[in-house]
């Protein structure tokens, strides 16, 4: 009775072995379909297989080019996992990912090519290392591996092969991150050359900003100056306005011309059209105007939204064709001076109340350069405010370099109504008063202090707090700022967030996003300059 309990006492743990892989198996499938994020699914898979095949170490590499590098870990910190990096043929790792073939090291201690790159192995410990190939399309994209500890032959085979079945599995999963991976790089490649690129050239000199909105700014900046088109700059009190003006006059094919500036916002309209057409008296006495003064310049009209109509009509006759006649006059002129004029008024409700002319309000917007508010370009803010700081501590001859941590976050934090000038104000002042070698929160003005006073608060007082509403809302508005910058392009927007393009179209589907709203439309009054 004896000899015949053995062979079914023998079978039994072959049976609870097969029974572990299945139930490994299926835990991982399951894992494959319930996660959509690659890099928590790799990590889940390694987890698994410590959980139920006591492994003590796992990875999964990933090619770049001719390096592999590690993707996800379990029982690596983070500073081992940064060393695991190899060349494809260099080592165990490296020669999977070469041949694609899988490889058993039943004791690293012994194996001449197993490097230990990330340090992580105690070589007092017999040690198996298994490594697989990660192999999609036919071409091997990375590889999966694992260490036990004093296993037995039967179990690395049995390991090896249910490594093999899990790679299979895992491998389009993994396609899909390398597939990221290289947009991502090509995509920050592209970046780097486009910064580049702008830096080199399209930059305005002393130009400080990297935001998109900026990029696209001194992207036209650039246009302008290299062009003669008449340009309208657009944008709120203090954001820069002038500072655009300036950067087009000091372009190459400028700078040795005349530049003449009206500022029209505390003038009439007939003193507006004296100055800047000329006047002439019934004593013959001539004042030649900003137009025939600035010949083959500019003239730069600041504040010029208000005008009243009848001066609309003169000045889109000069816009038109350059001819004008002065004040007092009836002579027809001509000049070649080029009109760059500036608003921070709302053109568009001034048009639809009859105030401003269609005909002048569309000749006028044929080249318009949009500069963003502050509060639109937080990540400008930092650059800004240190520029401020060299500016004015050198003014007033006080050694102060720096702006502490706490005085930073309250500058970004900060909602700028009146942007650019408003913050120049705040470093001025912070410079003035602060006694020490960094300006600190409590050298910057009361209303920076708290976001009640700033009214930036997102709490009101006795209002209970719907925390997932508020993340949602949070969410919201990055989604549609960055589909906004990228034309309602929901991929380019992903890239750009460092997100997949599923996780994305989630988020727009949960918060009822319309992607379409933010795409642009050719204009082809621009396409004709």
């Amino acid at each position: 009775m004896q000899n015949r309990k053995n062979p079914e006492n023998g079978n039994s743990a072959p049976e609870k072995k097969k029974g572990l892989v299945v139930s490994v198996l299926h835990e991982i499938s399951r894992v494959a379909v319930r996660v959509k994020d690659v890099s928590m699914l790799l990590k889940e898979v390694l987890d698994i297989l410590h959980a139920q095949m006591n492994l003590t170490r796992g990875t999964v590499t990933l090619k770049n080019g001719d390096v592999l590098v590690i993707r996800a870990s379990h029982g690596l910190s983070d500073e081992e996992r940064k060393r695991g990096v190899y060349r494809v043929g260099e080592g165990v790792t490296g020669d999977v990912a070469a041949r694609g073939v899988s490889r058993i090291v039943e004791d690293i201690s012994r194996s001449p090519d197993f490097l230990n790159r990330t340090g992580s192995r105690h070589m007092d410990v017999k040690t198996a290392f298994l490594c697989v190939p990660i192999v999609c399309r036919n071409s091997v994209i990375g590889t999966l591996s694992i260490d036990r500890e004093n296993p037995t032959r039967y179990e690395l085979k049995r390991d090896l092969k249910l490594l093999e079945t899990i790679a299979n599995i895992i491998a389009y999963a993994v396609s899909v991150l390398l597939l990221d991976m290289e947009e991502n790089e090509k995509l920050n490649a592209e970046n780097r050359d486009l910064r580049e690129r702008i830096d080199q050239e399209l930059r305005p000199e002393n130009a400080i900003g990297s935001s998109p909105a900026m990029l696209k700014a001194y992207e036209l900046i650039s246009a302008a100056g290299s062009g003669s088109a008449h340009v309208l700059i657009r944008g709120e009190v203090g954001t820069g306005k002038d500072f655009a003006m300036r950067a087009i006059a000091n372009a190459k094919m400028w700078r040795s011309r005349p530049l003449e500036i009206l500022d029209c916002s505390t003038m009439r309209d007939s003193l507006i059209d004296a100055a800047l057409f000329g006047s002439q008296s019934p004593s013959h006495r001539t004042r030649p105007g900003l137009v025939e003064k600035a010949e083959n310049g500019i003239v730069y009209l600041d504040s010029m939204g208000l005008i009243g109509q009848p001066l609309q009509v003169k000045l889109l006759k000069f816009l038109t064709d350059g001819t004008y006649s002065r004040c007092g006059e009836t002579k027809v002129r001509r000049s070649c001076a080029r009109i760059i004029a500036s608003t921070s008024g709302d053109l568009e409700t001034r048009l639809r109340d009859g105030i401003i002319r269609p005909d002048f309000y569309y000749r006028i917007s044929v080249f318009t350069i949009n500069i963003p508010p502050l509060r639109q370009r937080r990540r400008d803010i930092p650059q800004l405010a240190k520029f401020f700081l060299q500016k004015h501590a050198a003014l007033r001859g006080k050694k102060i370099t720096a702006i502490t941590p706490a005085a930073m976050n309250m500058l970004c934090a900060y909602h700028w109504p009146s942007n650019v000038r408003e913050l120049e104000n705040c470093i001025e002042r912070a410079v003035i008063i602060s006694a020490g070698p960094a300006i600190a929160e409590s050298d910057l003005p009361p209303s920076l202090q708290t976001p009640q006073s700033t009214n930036t608060s997102k709490l009101k007082a006795d209002e209970n707090i719907d925390f997932k509403k508020m993340v949602e809302n949070f969410e919201r508005e990055i989604i549609i700022e960055v589909l906004a910058a990228n034309g309602g392009n929901a991929a380019a927007a992903a890239r750009q967030l460092s997100v997949t393009r599923r996780i994305l179209n989630y988020k727009i589907s949960k918060l009822d996003i319309t992607p379409k709203t933010f795409k642009t439309k050719n204009d082809p009054k621009r396409e004709g300059r």
